[in-house]
């Protein structure tokens, strides 16, 4: 029983182990088994061919094999009836096997096999129908139309070969088929996809700009994800209908000129309407301009049949605050109104923006960016740049920002090299418009292509004075820093000096004589420029003593002005120390009667008699003899702004001092006795006296009385002659007339015998003073002196009427009796 017993337990554990060990063993058995291939899909062309893909097993493969089975319809996957078998072979993952002319109207089953070294392996075949993975081939596009009254819209019309695309007309009517349409506007890289739903050979594809042109293909996919899209069919072009504009074209403007009475040439500008804002081909804009009380300017200059080309006007504005109205018209209507408005001249601009900056980011780009003006709210902002040149005028690029836009990056019309002025506005609601704040900027600097052209100004001692004209700012390429001016004389090293570049002369001193070569060159922050053209400057030894010309000439000329400045101190000096000189006639000298009694004096022979009364009397100015009034001579001599010069008394006579009058008329020293005062208001009149006494020194007596003949006839004072001598008879000698203006020398006076009467009369209808002169006979007479004798009657007295005019008439001429 034990044995029995433990051959049973032997057993029930052999058992065990062999329950426990073959799952083991079926596993093992399992994991060693290659995993086949898996299909991903196929791709049927109708009556053409079918291309598979798949994924490959754990076996290394060597190469696969394709194979598709052709079945006739559903019955056939129960009979499993083959009709045709279609393989191919690859080492690759995909393959393509021809199917003829079979349609994909059948099912196929289609089945992959990888080939080993050492086995192969293949995987469950997969039915299907052929169509649902179906790549239809490409539709027909016919014609691409508009829709009236539906701008957006485009109809679309297509075919396809019923023999080539296995989808019948009920089923597209059924919607069987997934289409989508590619739409490219025209001047545009953007391309549309759109899906459109298909039941037809036409339908319409909206949501489309009006009066655009638009190039269209079309493509369809059969039924679900499964079938792959066709290829696209051929492309056609269609137009849609055109609408109104739906935006107003960018305006600005631009004041050229004005002319004297204030009125502005005003460029009007604009940009061309996008073609989505304008809705179809523009044909024309329209340009009005009013003032602001609504009259309407009808001078429109430039602004008349604006053709849609046209993208500037000129119109004359005046000086009044005005605006102008833009509007664009195409076939289907009129775009809104943009307007500006000119601000009048006597308004006055609001703020520019602030801290304007221009950064280049490479040739031909610019970020630009500022900020608005502080405390004041803006709707917009003006752009504007043009290329600064000096020659010829350039296009002014601007753009229209919002308010929400301080910066902005110029691509338009920027090349490196060449100089833009960069300015930017700010506007206020819609009429105002800021003031610009501009700068000057590059994107990239060059050395200047020219230098500048050296003029020569002058050249004195060794001194050349040079100036030359700023460069063209076409040429600059940078901004000029500063010049380098070279110049080489002979036989020397070449020498420079760097002048700066808002200086445009400059002098170069201390060069030696001879031949000088000077020329300049432009530098900018990227280098030296150009050499200009050379000015050759001799300068000869003759040049260095010219400056000594020059210096004396100088030394000359403020002497001169020195000397003058001296005579109109001391004629003022004059006018303030002698301005009253007392009459003698009125003084007590003209009362004083000599001890010697008249009876006394020799009377003059007839001789002198006759001598004195055929005497020569000249009249300078006049052609007739004045008349004299005797009833005249009493009257006082009025002294009016006249210089009496040189009373000389040649012997050495002096008036007693008794004569209180001496004081007043004579200076001091026994031969010139003076008195001077300041006759300036009166016109010019020269008149010299000269009474010359001869024989008698001690007996020189003043008697002027008037002269007159022995029939009692009057004698004028014109040039007057009398031949005095001391016995009466006439010397011939003494008959010369001396004619003094000014001072008289004494020896001069004491050598002039005869008495000299010198008048010039002014040429004016009337004088500031009338001058009279009472000489008496008893007046200045000595008590030694014979009454005969007229010589001793007359001492040798000059007076100078250099400054004042003696008016001569019948009222008021002296007179001398004989």
């Amino acid at each position: 029983m034990e044995r029995r017993s433990a051959l049973v337990w032997i057993c029930l554990l052999g058992a065990g182990l062999a329950l426990v060990l073959h799952p083991a063993s079926s596993v093992t058995t399992s994991k060693a088994l290659p995993r086949p291939p898996r299909l991903l899909g196929c791709v049927f062309l109708n009556q053409a061919n079918v291309t598979c893909r798949w994924e490959a097993g754990d076996t290394s493969a060597t190469h696969y094999t394709l194979q598709i089975q052709k079945r006739s319809g559903a019955v056939a996957l129960t009979r499993n009836v083959t009709l045709k078998t279609f393989t191919c072979t690859t080492i690759d993952t995909s393959c393509t096997a021809d199917l003829g002319k079979s349609s994909v109207r059948f099912i196929f089953c289609i089945t992959i096999t990888a080939h080993g070294r050492s086995s192969n392996i293949s995987s469950d075949p997969r039915c299907q129908p052929g169509r649902i993975e179906i790549m239809l081939p490409p539709a027909i596009l016919n014609s691409v139309k508009p829709v009236d009254e539906t701008p957006q819209c485009l109809h679309v019309i297509w075919s396809r070969t019923l023999s080539v695309f296995p989808v019948s007309d009920r089923e597209i009517k059924n919607g069987t088929l997934n289409s989508q349409i590619e739409v490219t506007a025209e001047g545009q890289l953007d391309i549309q996809v759109t899906n459109v739903t298909v039941r037809d050979y036409s339908f319409p594809v909206c949501l489309l700009r009006p009066g655009t042109s638009y190039t269209v293909r079309l493509r369809h996919s059969y039924r679900g994800p499964e079938s792959p899209w066709s290829p696209w069919s051929n492309a056609r072009q269609g137009r849609t209908a055109e609408d109104a504009p739906s935006a107003a074209p960018a305006f600005w403007r631009q004041v050229k000129q004005t002319d004297s009475k204030g009125w502005r040439l005003t460029s009007l500008l604009w940009k061309a309407l996008p073609p989505f804002l304008a809705n179809g081909r523009l044909l024309f804009y329209n340009v009005t301009c009013q003032t602001e009380s609504a009259q309407i300017l009808n001078d429109q200059g430039s602004c008349r049949d604006l053709h849609q080309t046209r993208t500037s006007c000129t119109f004359l504005l005046p000086a009044e605050c005005c605006s102008c109205a833009l509007t664009a018209s195409n076939s289907a209507g009129t775009s809104p109104r943009a307007q500006i408005w000119l601000l009048g001249a006597s308004e006055t601009e609001p703020p520019s923006p602030r801290q304007l900056t221009a950064r280049p980011l490479d040739d031909n780009s610019v970020n630009v960016s500022w900020t608005a003006p502080a405390k004041r709210s803006v709707s917009g902002f003006i752009l504007e740049w043009f290329a600064v040149r000096d020659e010829n005028s350039s296009v002014l690029h601007w753009e229209r920002l919002n308010s929400s836009q301080t910066t902005f990056v110029i691509t338009e019309g920027v090349k490196p090299m060449e100089r833009y002025a960069v300015s930017v506005k700010a506007l206020y609601s819609e009429r105002w418009v800021g003031k610009n704040r501009t700068l000057h900027m590059y994107t990239r600097q060059a050395a200047p292509s020219a230098g500048p052209v050296v003029e020569v100004q002058q050249i004195y001692g060794g001194r050349v004075e040079l100036s030359w004209s700023p460069v063209p700012v076409e040429l600059l390429r940078g901004f000029i820093r500063n010049y380098t001016l070279y110049y080489t004389a002979a036989n020397q090293p070449a020498r420079s000096v760097l002048v700066p570049g808002n200086v445009y002369r400059y002098t170069l001193e201390n060069l030696s004589p001879g031949n000088c070569d000077i020329f300049m060159q432009a530098n900018t922050d990227a280098g030296t420029g150009a050499a200009g053209p050379i000015a050759n400057v001799h300068i000869g030894s003759e040049e260095i003593s010219k400056i000594m010309y020059v210096i004396l000439s100088l030394m000359v000329t403020g002497t001169l002005v020195l000397a003058l400045m001296v005579c109109l101190a001391q004629n003022k000096i004059k006018r303030k120390l002698c301005q009253f000189v007392p009459d003698p006639s009125n003084s007590s000298l003209a009362q004083w009667i000599p001890k010697t009694t008249s009876e006394s004096m020799k009377q003059p022979s007839d001789a002198e008699r006759t001598q004195i009364e055929n005497s020569e009397v000249i009249l300078s100015g006049e052609t007739e003899p004045l008349n004299f009034d005797p009833s005249q001579t009493t009257k006082n001599f009025m002294i009016c702004n006249q210089t009496y010069s040189s009373l000389l008394d040649p012997s050495g006579f002096h008036l007693p001092q008794s004569v209180p009058l001496s004081e007043k008329l004579f200076s001091r020293g026994p031969f010139r006795k003076t008195f001077t005062t300041d006759l300036s208001p009166c016109p010019p009149l020269y008149s010299n006296v000269v009474f010359s006494h001869t024989h008698n020194p001690a007996a020189p007596i003043l008697s002027p009385s008037p002269p007159q003949s022995r029939d009692g006839r009057h004698v004028s004072i014109g040039d007057v002659k009398l031949p005095l001598g001391g016995d009466g008879a006439a010397s011939p000698q003494h008959q010369s007339s001396t004619i003094f203006s000014g001072s008289m020398s004494p020896s001069s006076a004491s050598q002039s015998h005869p008495a000299d009467v010198t008048s010039s009369k002014h040429l004016r209808p009337q004088s500031h003073c009338t001058s009279g002169l009472s000489l008496r006979p008893d007046t200045f007479t000595h008590p030694n002196s014979p009454a005969d004798n007229v010589s001793s009657l007359l001492p040798l007295v000059l007076v100078d009427f250099s400054y004042c005019s003696v008016v001569c008439d019948n009222h008021s001429s002296p007179a001398v009796n004989p």
